[in-house]
């Protein structure tokens, strides 16, 4: 019986994983595309902009405001094969033209990046960035990213320089280069070979263990950033995309808790895990919780995992940042909420085990459905 349970729980899951990808997928759009223009992002730029007249094949409309007076151009920036993928996966950017010929305003279109992550790009005056700049210097311009946000900032500005290009019969490729470094990705994969070896083969590396939870922290967490998380999820379902060190972190934490039982995860490579473990091993008094309300809370977790899957199918929350504490390791960038959650968790650690983890993490209660229910583990 119990087999059949656990057969089931891994049914479900992959259930859930393919039925989202089919609601929440939306494929590259051909180069024939309508270029449907998305108006709230223009109106950011020509404030009093009432007409949109599409002009010549490219996505490019006059604007006017309700007089007929011609305020300028926008050029809605598609992305196709030479387009750089954002943190969330294709994006689109609508540039503003004065009649002048002058840049009169950069917006995002859209987008499946984090809103929290926008808003601190909005706040530094990037989209700014091009103002007043004409289209060949816009075009050519080295606009500085935003660090915490790179990616997102990266794609927006190749996708500016490369619509500018075409719009003006310049040759400019988009910059597609990898924004990982070299010595980051060996890094991440060095500890987590580590992180499979010590997943196997606990009892000879346990003197260790808090030499790998602090590189945890700090690799996987602060300078890479490759947390699961229920937004990670979303977004490469929605996209399709995914980078190569998330994509290697995905599988083995779906696969090896269905080929071994065990939660690999949650407990050898998440971030902020290693660093709630880190600091409950400062010696304070350590609140344990009896059985029951332990099972009761196991409840909850599944129960708080279907909300949150309802909410994401239906799409009545459109950023699940704000509820996890994971984009806190880029703090420049990070919500407010985000902050706070993974502030009082951090805090809380110190006299409960893994508080997060144990009461809350939707995305841990997803990992540990596809394992054996031996009760030893997070």
């Amino acid at each position: 019986m119990t087999k059949f349970f656990r057969i089931f729980r891994i049914s479900a899951v992959i259930m859930a994983f393919v039925s989202a990808f089919f609601v929440l997928h939306k494929p590259a759009e051909p180069q024939t595309d309508d270029c449907s223009l998305d108006k709230d992002a223009a109106k950011q730029i020509f404030k009093t902009a009432e007409t949109f007249e599409k002009t010549g094949s490219e996505c490019v409309f006059n604007v006017s405001d309700v007089s007929g007076k011609m305020l300028g151009r926008v050029l809605y920036a598609k992305p196709d094969e030479t387009s750089v993928a954002g943190f969330g996966g294709n994006l689109r950017v609508v540039v503003g033209i004065s009649p002048e010929g002058k840049i009169a305003g950069v917006e995002l279109g859209e987008n499946y990046e984090s809103y929290g992550f926008i808003e601190r790009v909005r706040s530094e005056g990037f989209f700014k960035k091009w103002n007043g700049l004409s289209v060949e210097e816009a075009a050519k311009a080295d606009v500085d990213t935003v660090s915490g946000a790179t990616m997102s900032t990266t794609a927006i500005k190749s996708m500016v320089a490369l619509n500018l290009s075409k719009y003006s019969g310049m040759k400019i490729a988009a910059d597609q280069q990898d924004l990982t470094p070299l010595w980051l990705k060996i890094a991440v994969f060095v500890i987590l070979a580590y992180s499979l070896f010590a997943f196997f083969f606990p009892q000879k590396t346990a003197k260790f263990r808090i030499f790998h939870l602090a590189a945890l922290a700090v690799v996987l967490g602060f300078i890479s950033g490759s947390a699961l998380s229920i937004e990670s999820f979303k977004n490469w379902l929605t996209t399709g995309n995914i980078a190569l060190v998330p994509l290697v972190i995905l599988c083995a934490a779906l696969l090896l808790p269905i080929i071994s039982g065990r939660n690999f995860y949650c407990n050898f490579v998440c971030p902020f895990g290693a660093m709630q473990e880190l600091l409950g091993k400062i010696p304070l008094p350590k609140k344990s919780f009896p059985p029951k309300f332990m099972k009761a809370v196991s409840i909850f977790k599944v129960l708080l995992l279907v909300v949150i899957y309802i909410l994401m199918i239906f799409k009545v929350v459109t950023d699940f940042t704000v509820f996890e504490p994971f984009s806190a390791f880029k703090f420049e960038a990070a919500s407010l909420p985000s902050l706070v959650i993974a502030a009082f968790f951090l805090i809380v650690s110190l006299f409960i085990n893994r508080p997060w983890c144990r009461l809350f993490c939707p995305t841990g209660t997803l990992l540990n459905m596809l394992r054996k229910k031996n009760g030893t583990e997070i």
